[in-house]
C-alpha cells in the first residue's frame, strides 16, 4: 500500500507543473492510519513533510493531521478514535478502516467541472452515481465528493481566486 501511495505521489508531483496549465490539478490524498503520531513522525522525518493547519473543527470520531509534501501537494492522515485495529478492505469509506480514503483535486471552476463531469462520465450520465451536492470548505471554497468508475472517492475543491496559493 505504501509503495502504491509513493508511486502515485511521485507521478502527481512530477506532473504538477504540467497540470497547472489545465483546469484541474492534484491536491491531496487522505489515508486512515492506525497510529496518527507514528505516521506523522514517519512522513515528517522520511519525506521531510511539514505539518499544516487543519481548517475544520475537531471531531469526536477521529483526529487528523495535514502535511505538506510538495508545492501545492498535501497528505492528510486521520485516525479513528475508537477501534483502529480492524482493517476493512471491502468498505470504500466509513469508520474503523485503515488505508486509502480519497484523492483530492483542485479545479478552477466548480460549475464548469460539474458540467464536464455530467457530460463525459457514463456513470454520472446513466444515473449510477447521483449528481454531487456542492458543499463549502470552512474558508468558503466550493467542494464536492465524486466517485471514479471503480467507486474510489475523489474530493474536488474549487480554488479560491483571491488566494495565490495553488492548493487554497
Amino acid at each position: 500500500m505504501i509503495k502504491f501511495f509513493l508511486l502515485l505521489l511521485l507521478f502527481f508531483n512530477a506532473s504538477f507543473a504540467i497540470a497547472q496549465k489545465s483546469t484541474a490539478w492534484y491536491n491531496h490524498t487522505l489515508l486512515d492510519v492506525k497510529n496518527l503520531e507514528s505516521s506523522v513522525d514517519f512522513y515528517t522525518k522520511v519525506f521531510q513533510a511539514d505539518t499544516i493547519p487543519y481548517p475544520f473543527p475537531p471531531s469526536p470520531e477521529y483526529i487528523v493531521k495535514w502535511l505538506r509534501v510538495g508545492e501545492g501537494i498535501e497528505l492528510h492522515l486521520s485516525q479513528w478514535v475508537n477501534d483502529t485495529t480492524k482493517i476493512i478492505s471491502d468498505v470504500p469509506s466509513g469508520p474503523k478502516y485503515v488505508g486509502f480514503v480519497h484523492f483530492g483535486f483542485m479545479v478552477i471552476s466548480m460549475d464548469a467541472f460539474l458540467k464536464r463531469l455530467m457530460e463525459v462520465s457514463s456513470d454520472y450520465k446513466s444515473g449510477k452515481y447521483k449528481q454531487p451536492i456542492i458543499d463549502r470548505m470552512p474558508y468558503g471554497a466550493k467542494t464536492i465528493m465524486i466517485k471514479d468508475p471503480d467507486g474510489n472517492e475523489i474530493h474536488v475543491i474549487e480554488a479560491m481566486p483571491a488566494n495565490s496559493s495553488t492548493n487554497r
